[in-house]
Order: structure tokens, then C-alpha cells, then sequence
């Protein structure tokens, strides 16, 4: 018997809308739940274990609000992925289909909406026998914490300017520029952990602070709560979701 099918997956999200939003335009995948209601103001709060065989993915969404309908955005991404994920273990590594598959259909939504563009960043890991598959377009971003050290094993895809602008997202017209998201992938260990945030996270926290939270001996839970408490006591100035994986 293989080996890594003794490997769990233990997980903790929280979902904020922050201190300063009126609304939360960020959304996830985590174990077969999403954020279902894009109306409430209440926080999100989940925790679990998967199988490593169970070829299992999570994601965090982040809406882009140019259009004042980020939530809208990200709520696509995440009940197609939903959709999406119901049958997957007929898939091998699918994260860059699935990408592909969730850039058109918030496309799709753009265009019933009469809008001219809407979208949401991305970050996605999926974990398929002893390999993490790493995706993300936007400034969401997954890291990684491997002995004691923190890894940023995302990309940003941002232009800085008069504000900054996120030059990678879903919702990209193919017609315009073919979505590229960063992809990665990497064997993981036993007590590896993965995290993947918002920019409500990375913006309020630099990386030395987020590795200090994670590198505490802790359950998920109590880093998941620690991490997203630390971006609020710093401003929480944007909507702040974090999913925490830890491979045991």
C-alpha cells in the first residue's frame, strides 16, 4: 500500500469581512463548502480533515469590486468549482482545467449582467497523491511553511501605478489576452502547511510576521484564528480569508 495514503489534511478557514467594508467580496472552496449567502456580514468559520488520497483541492476567492460586484464574482468561481469538485476524483491533476473552466464562466456572467468586466482572483492548491499543485492569478497567494521557514510559492500579478491594478484574474475575455495563471507543484512533507489568503492577509502582514504565527506549535484552528486576528488588529482594512492545510 502506498504510503501517502496514511497522510491527512487537516484544514481551518475563516472568512472576515474585515473592519472597514460594508460588504465581503471575497468567497472559497474548502471540502465541499462555499460561502453561500454573499449577503451576510457574519464571519465564515470551518475546520476538518481530508484524506490525501482524496485528491482534494481549496481555493480562495477575492471579487474585484470595479464593477460593485466582486461578490458576485468570486461567488461564481466558487459554486462552479463546487460543481466542478463533485465528481472529482474521476481527475487526475485538473487545477489549470478547472481554472480555465471558472475564467469562462465568470465571463459567461459578466456578459448575461451587461457589464463590462468583472472579475475575481484566484488561489488554488490541490492536493493529488504526493504532489501540491499551486495556481493563482491576482494577488491572492499561497505560502508555504516547510521546517521553519516560510515560502511564497504564488506569483502576484499586479501593476503598481496610480493605485494598483490586478493585471491577472478570473473574468479575462479570451478574446482580449488567454488567462495565464502561475502554476507550481512540489512534493509535500508530513507536517508541512500551506496557507492560502486574501490580500486582507498579506497586506496587513508581512511574511516574517506570518511565519511567526505559523511556525507556533498549535492546532489548525488556533493559527487560522491567530493569523486572520493579526491582519484585523493591524487594520483589516479589506476583507481577509485564510485557509490553513497541514499535512500530518
Amino acid at each position: 500500500m502506498s504510503p501517502i495514503r496514511n497522510y491527512t489534511i487537516e484544514y481551518s478557514l475563516i472568512c472576515s469581512i474585515g473592519k472597514v467594508r460594508r460588504n465581503n467580496e471575497d468567497n472559497f472552496y474548502a471540502d465541499g463548502h462555499i460561502r453561500e449567502d454573499v449577503d451576510s456580514l457574519e464571519e465564515s468559520v470551518l475546520s476538518g480533515k481530508v484524506s490525501a488520497s482524496d485528491n482534494e483541492c481549496f481555493a480562495v476567492f477575492d471579487g474585484m469590486g470595479g464593477e460593485a460586484l466582486g461578490e458576485v464574482a468570486s461567488f461564481v468561481a466558487a459554486s462552479h468549482t463546487l460543481d466542478f469538485l463533485a465528481d472529482k476524483n474521476e481527475f487526475d491533476e485538473y487545477i489549470y482545467e478547472l481554472s480555465a473552466m471558472l475564467n469562462q464562466k465568470v465571463c459567461d456572467e459578466t456578459k448575461a449582467r451587461s457589464l463590462v468586466l468583472m472579475g475575481t482572483t484566484a488561489a488554488m492548491v490541490q492536493f493529488y497523491k504526493d504532489t501540491v499543485y499551486v495556481l493563482n492569478a491576482g494577488d491572492s497567494r499561497v505560502y508555504r511553511l516547510s521546517g521553519h521557514t516560510l515560502q511564497r510559492i504564488s506569483k502576484d500579478h499586479i501593476a503598481y501605478g496610480y493605485g494598483k491594478a490586478i493585471t491577472k484574474f478570473l473574468g479575462m475575455p479570451d478574446d482580449e489576452e488567454p488567462l495565464s495563471p502561475y502554476i507550481a507543484e512540489c512534493k509535500y512533507q508530513s507536517k508541512d502547511i500551506y496557507l492560502l489568503c486574501s490580500d486582507g492577509v498579506s497586506d496587513m502582514l508581512t511574511d516574517d510576521e506570518i511565519e511567526e504565527i505559523l511556525d507556533q506549535k498549535s492546532p489548525v484552528d488556533t493559527l487560522c484564528r491567530e493569523l486572520v486576528d493579526a491582519a484585523l488588529r493591524k487594520g483589516g482594512i479589506d476583507n481577509t480569508t485564510a485557509i490553513i492545510c497541514k499535512i500530518s
